[in-house]
């Protein structure tokens, strides 16, 4: 039961993480497609503490806060300035999945996965030490 819960963490924080386009602009792309980029960089989190996320240059990964195993891997791209698509593909389970977030602030992603599945990412403040 534990390992279905932490997959299910898994894939939702692998497609919040997926949203987002990453990287600096190219072939004259909009700032539209710059400035998303920037507001979702960095760890998120899973709202029932399972999982965190990492979106990084339109790759995200996830992994477990206990074991800091990897629990999915996708990509992701801003589809508007506050929709982000992921296409992520789960370790735990071997699937691929799609999974449409919406940044509501700057601190939390509400997703839905292909599947109807809800969940939220929110990100901590960068802890120092």
């Amino acid at each position: 039961m534990k390992r279905y819960s932490l997959a299910i963490a898994a894939t939702a924080l692998t497609i919040t993480l997926a949203g987002c386009m990453s990287g600096p602009m190219q072939d004259g792309g909009s700032a539209q497609v710059s400035k998303p980029s920037d507001s979702v960089q960095g760890q998120w989190f899973d709202t029932s503490g399972v999982a965190f996320s990492n979106f990084n240059n339109g790759v995200f990964e996830t992994r477990a806060n206990d074991t800091k195993e990897k629990l999915a891997e996708g990509n992701y791209r801003f589809a508007s300035a506050n929709l982000i698509e992921i296409d992520l593909r789960s370790l735990a389970r071997g699937t691929q999945s799609k999974v449409n977030c919406a940044l509501v602030s700057t601190g939390q992603l509400n997703c839905t996965s292909s599947s109807g599945q809800q969940f939220s990412l929110t990100r901590r403040s960068p802890q120092v030490g």
